[in-house]
């Protein structure tokens, strides 16, 4: 069995889980842990790689979206970090989404916000093997959020950028407050933190969250 192979498995199982979690209780929602990644700009790729394209190396559970065989190193005032997958395919604008522990590392001063919400985004560089790029405003704190398809935001009671909870079961189990909802056509039910978040409850990709709406 290929790498390929086995991602797909992955992607389909986690997939699987999610439905049947939605179809018995449209609270209990698929956990999604992001690591430290890039997203690029058709210009900014072609400036780090030379040409091309990011090409597939897994595919993730939002709809067309992927982790790219692309790396790049990221560079702060207080360091760097290498190996840093890119995620295809390219954005608009250039975007590098970090937790607090690499921020601190990078000696970045990152906001907390929405992914493509960079006004006030920090300054970074990032390197690829044919060319660097010095941004200015790229560098952020995604905030945690999940994600939901129009039928999946009805049947939980919500809206797009609503603020609900999510609690987590386990020994280090607790409730995150602050959670967006953001609402899409394409989006698939999915909770996403980043690795501080997740390792502060113990969570791992593939866990069965439970979304708390209070009511208005």
């Amino acid at each position: 069995m290929t790498v390929a192979d086995q991602e797909l498995i992955t992607r389909i199982t986690t997939l699987v889980v999610d439905a049947l979690a939605k179809h018995t209780d449209p609270h209990r929602v698929v956990l999604g842990v992001s690591n430290r990644h890039v997203h690029l700009s058709p210009e900014d790729f072609a400036t780090l790689f030379g040409s091309g394209e990011p090409t597939v190396k897994a595919w993730v559970v939002q709809h067309g979206e992927f982790a790219a065989d692309q790396v790049v190193t990221i560079e702060g005032p207080r360091g760097r970090m290498e190996k840093v997958r890119v995620m295809g395919p390219c954005r608009r604008q250039s975007q590098v989404e970090l937790s607090a522990t690499d921020c601190r590392a990078l000696g970045i001063n990152a906001p907390v916000t929405q992914s493509g919400y960079l006004d006030e985004a920090a300054p970074i560089t990032i390197i690829g093997p044919e060319g660097r790029v010095d941004l200015e405003h790229a560098a952020i704190i995604a905030a945690r959020h999940i994600h939901l398809g129009p039928g999946d935001a009805e049947a939980l009671g919500v809206k797009d950028q609503q603020l609900v909870k999510v609690r987590f079961e386990g020994e280090r189990g607790g409730v995150l407050d602050n959670v967006i909802c953001r609402v899409k056509d394409n989006f698939t039910s999915e909770v996403h933190l980043d690795t501080d978040e997740a390792n502060a409850v113990m969570g791992r990709t593939g866990d069965i969250v439970t979304v708390l709406v209070e009511e208005e």
